[in-house]
């Protein structure tokens, strides 16, 4: 018994082709974001200061800790964002915004303000380090973003770490818009707010601490 074959026409075959490579290349770009603090002056160096604050490291919950925007859908359901991305590290876009926060609040007081990864290349007569634990970082397109968190600031006296307090603060931002440029923009305002709750407590927190050190 023969088999039968069955041969496909050259026109058929280069319809098939034509809508094969239709649909890869309708396939949708991709879009990168960034947390850049566009209402604050970034951080200048400085080589010398009365005071010098050491920012990080900076930890976020695992969930967020990806390339991917991560949406919330309802109470317990995430999203993961196929084709809207964070430009970098999420960990390293959240150090370099507080750090622009911190020092555009602080430079009044003639504080540095760096990251502790680069706390040697600054000399300053007092350093303090903030370290930064943040357990939720998220928001609903459209609707809201959460920023809650914790920083624990220390004195380093005579190459010894003493604690000297830690604090929480839970910021909520609504979001103006549908898309995820509008969540970003929810998120930077979020980490600005945020930044300057951090300023304010090393504020008085340092004063304390240079007239307790006389």
């Amino acid at each position: 018994m023969r088999q039968r074959v069955h041969r496909s026409s050259p026109l058929l075959a280069g319809a098939l082709c034509m809508v094969l490579a239709g649909c890869v290349g309708s396939s949708r770009p991709s879009r990168f974001y960034t947390l850049a603090t566009s209402d604050v002056r970034p951080g200048t160096t400085i080589t010398a200061a009365d005071t010098m604050l050491a920012v990080g490291p900076v930890e976020i919950p695992e969930y967020v800790d990806r390339h991917q925007i991560v949406t919330r859908a309802g109470t317990n359901e995430l999203v993961v964002a196929d084709f809207d991305r964070w430009a970098g590290s999420l960990p390293e876009e959240i150090t370099r915004s507080l750090v622009a926060v911190l020092a555009d609040r602080l430079s009044p007081r003639n504080v540095a303000v760096t990251t502790w990864r680069s706390a040697h290349l600054v000399r300053a007569a007092a350093t303090y380090r903030a370290a930064v634990t943040i357990t939720r970082f998220d928001g609903s397109l459209g609707h809201s973003v959460v920023l809650r968190g914790r920083w624990a600031l220390t004195a380093d006296r005579a190459g010894k770490a003493s604690s000297i307090l830690v604090k929480e603060a839970t910021v909520t931002e609504n979001v103006d818009g549908a898309g995820y440029d509008a969540l970003v923009a929810a998120m930077e305002r979020a980490l600005v707010r945020f930044g300057e709750e951090m300023a304010d407590s090393v504020t008085a927190s340092t004063q304390v601490a240079a007239r307790d050190s006389r």
